[in-house]
């Protein structure tokens, strides 16, 4: 029954398109039926009013209308990727941040630092390279963790 009376609307603009004459009809229980044939018994004609003509302002509101949640929308779209973007950046930020941290307290940790040499070979590092790797572990830490 919910699809009844839109069923029915949609019907009624159809015939109304078509020209045709619509007929309600009241059966012997009450009930009513439209239909563009004339049923037995009691029908009337019905003749629905023209729909009225959309007026110059009414359409210019709608293109408004229209303009503005276009603009919304668009608007909408930039919060949510620049929410995105914010979100994908703090990720980012907090994997950095958990790296440095893991390599300043491997590099304190560290009896001794080597790097490896052209060869392969293992060259131990000295004070200062030591205290240089481990200035630019605090520095990583202090870039990527607040």
């Amino acid at each position: 029954m919910r699809y009844g009376l839109p069923l029915f609307t949609l019907l009624l603009l159809a015939w109304l398109q078509a020209g045709a004459e619509i007929y309600k009809c009241t059966g012997a229980d009450g009930a009513v039926q439209y239909g563009d044939k004339p049923c037995a018994g009691h029908a009337t004609i019905i003749t629905p009013a023209a729909a009225p003509e959309a007026d110059a302002h009414v359409a210019e509101r709608r293109r408004r209308t229209d303009k503005l949640l276009r603009a919304y929308d668009e608007e909408h779209a930039e919060e949510q990727r620049a929410r995105a973007e914010a979100a994908a950046a703090l990720q980012k930020r907090r994997q950095e941040c958990a790296r440095a941290r893991s390599f300043q307290s491997r590099v304190t940790r560290a009896g001794s630092l080597y790097r490896v040499a052209e060869d392969g070979s293992r060259v131990d590092l000295n004070d200062a390279e030591h205290a240089a790797v481990l200035a630019k572990a605090r520095a990583d830490v202090a870039r990527w963790c607040d």
